[in-house]
């Protein structure tokens, strides 16, 4: 365990306060009850822990070679042990000791029953926190941890007049706790994967929150006897730590036990990819997004757009924190659905050479009173991981709403948007931008508004040749078959095509065409005969669409006349030999 994780925690504790709120995550459960446990056991006191579901108060504590000390609370020493030892600084022969016991140790959690409480008969429903009176006149020094209250304790959004009493009662019973047990050496640490408290006691509740291991923390971490070889340089625990970079320790080494199981731990880069994939996999699934590393993707057009994510690039280097510049907080990309804006968001990524995290905006609304949890930690884990680019996708479905979760969740964006001192790069796609609050499209907030529109005939060209690429290999390594006449009789008939309009009218003609080449569904010993997109086959699957800038013609205007009248151009003037003033009327 890192020394300097709960450090923050411990000096809450030295300072007596009776009550302190604890958010962690539910897989750092073990390792905060055991740093809990261990601290009191080396302070001389008692480490209680109550829940619902067991309803009684049980004893924690650790085996006697297995605990580990905390570092001690005096003011001396507030360095991290490991800086300690490694610089040579003097250091207590007992710490010393404590820091060897607790590397070879395993940290065993060990409880049992209180024989202190007795839990009362149910007959009416505060009895089921009748542990609040007991604390309150419990009267030894001790540590109690009371889990998962919070929902009792928050903004009193329920109106059921049972849930609202049971509520108050409980504030009522912490702000008793709080008055009668100051300086008593008792303090109840409310744990909980995700705080909010009632605003009415929330000044009276001390807040620590566990964070996301930086680089430091995990070298350290990676560091300790039977993680990871001995054999390891500096630069291979590098490497290691910068793959687990977004992960709290159980992630990382839960993911090194699934890396442990394919791989013998002896390559680092190899380590360090398969933790990565591990990373990518978790934090997809734990925060609801798509965690993608800096990706290789094309882009047809939108020339000006590029340049600028080229420039946003440079002011990530050191030489420009030098000059005290720094990147874009916001850049938001508006226009009609399909003109590329989520695919621009990845050649961003891909320009800038940074993870990309991309989150459906208008799904956190689904979340109901957790979006705002789930939204904090994900703004967290960008910070954390620092370089990065966080794009939300259709941004205006999740502050549309006038009600209070829209408010709630734009409050928390802004305010995070305005204070962040990390290098996040925050990109939304819009529509319809008229929908936003105005105050979310201001400068300070998002800097730079794209317009994002239907591409000219030189764009729809270069989108074509991209997807057709795929298929038929005449269009690879900048190869066109066809004549400058047939191009044009294409882009004639896709005007007002979007690009993921193009991607499938490209697609439906291989697929047709493969299907009239392939009669049989037999495997082919061979080399595979080649497969060679046709106009025709690109025509009759155009006439049988219907774009949507035609069918809703109306709404896609009133998309680009909004953007356009508040946002920058991405594409240049088309100056490409299809550009309808290049088009010679007299041929």
């Amino acid at each position: 365990m890192h020394f300097n994780s709960f450090s923050r925690l411990e000096e809450l504790i030295v300072d007596k306060h009776p009550l302190i709120a604890c958010e962690s995550p539910l897989q750092e459960r073990h390792r905060i009850l055991v740093h809990i446990a261990s601290y009191c056991q080396q302070s001389g006191k008692q480490c209680y822990i109550w829940n619902l579901s067991e309803d009684s108060v049980k004893e924690l504590y650790c085996n006697s070679d297995d605990a580990e000390r905390p570092l001690s609370p005096m003011p001396a020493a507030r360095l991290r042990l490991t800086d300690r030892l490694r610089v040579g600084a003097a250091c207590p022969p007992d710490i010393r000791d404590c820091a060897e016991r607790s590397a070879k140790g395993n940290r065993n959690l060990m409880i049992k029953d209180c024989k202190e409480y007795v839990a009362p008969e149910k007959n009416k429903t505060e009895d089921y926190f009748h542990v609040l009176k007991f604390w309150r006149n419990y009267s030894e020094p001790g540590i109690l941890i009371i889990e998962n209250i919070f929902p009792w304790i928050q903004e009193n959004r329920v109106k059921e007049t049972d849930f609202f009493l049971i509520s108050e009662w409980i504030k009522t019973s912490l702000i008793n706790i709080k008055l009668n047990n100051q300086d008593t050496g008792k303090t109840a640490i409310l744990l909980g994967d995700s705080v909010e408290i009632s605003s009415n006691i929330a000044a009276e509740i001390p807040l620590f929150t566990q964070e996301l291991p930086d680089i430091n923390e995990i070298i350290d971490i990676l560091s300790q006897p039977n993680i990871l070889p001995k054999t390891y340089s500096s630069d291979d625990f590098l490497k290691v730590a910068a793959a687990g970079v977004g992960m709290y320790t159980s992630d990382i080494i839960n993911g090194l036990k699934e890396v442990r199981k394919r791989n013998d731990l002896s390559a680092a880069q190899e380590v360090a990819k398969l933790l990565l994939d591990y990373k990518i996999k978790l934090l997809s699934r734990l925060y609801d997004i798509d965690f993608v590393p800096p990706p290789k993707v094309e882009l047809g057009g939108l020339e000006l757009m590029q340049e600028s994510f080229k420039k946003f690039k440079r002011l990530l280097s050191p030489r420009a924190k030098q000059y005290n510049l720094r990147v874009p907080k916001g850049i938001m990309l508006v226009g009609p659905p399909g003109t590329g804006k989520s695919h621009s968001a990845k050649v961003c990524a891909q320009e800038m050479s940074i993870p990309l995290i991309m989150v459906d905006w208008g799904n956190f609304r689904s979340f109901g009173d957790q979006a705002q949890a789930k939204l904090k930690r994900l703004l967290r884990l960008a910070d954390t991981v620092n370089q990065l680019i966080l794009y939300f996708d259709d941004c205006e479905k999740g502050f549309a709403g006038d009600d209070d979760l829209s408010r709630r969740l734009t409050g928390l964006l802004l305010t995070w948007m305005q204070e962040r001192t990390s290098d996040v790069v925050v990109i939304a796609s819009v529509n319809r931008i008229e929908w936003l609050p105005p105050e979310l499209t201001r400068a300070g907030r998002f800097d730079y508004l794209f317009k994002v529109d239907l591409p000219n005939n030189g764009e729809r060209y270069s989108i074509f040749k991209f997807h057709a690429a795929r298929f038929d290999k005449r269009f690879r390594n900048g190869g066109d078959p066809w004549t400058e006449e047939e191009w044009r009789r294409i882009l004639k008939a896709t005007n007002r095509c979007v690009g993921a309009e193009i991607q499938t009218i490209v697609e439906r003609a291989a697929a047709t065409i493969f299907c009239n080449m392939v009669q049989e569904d037999t495997q082919c010993e061979g080399e595979l005969p080649p497969l060679k997109l046709t106009i025709n086959a690109l025509l009759e699957e155009r006439r049988q669409m219907n774009p949507l800038a035609i069918r809703e013609a109306d709404r896609v205007e009133s998309m680009r006349n909004k953007a356009d009248a508040q946002a920058l151009p991405s594409s240049p003037k088309d100056e490409s030999i299809f550009a309808i003033s290049n088009i010679d009327i007299f041929s």
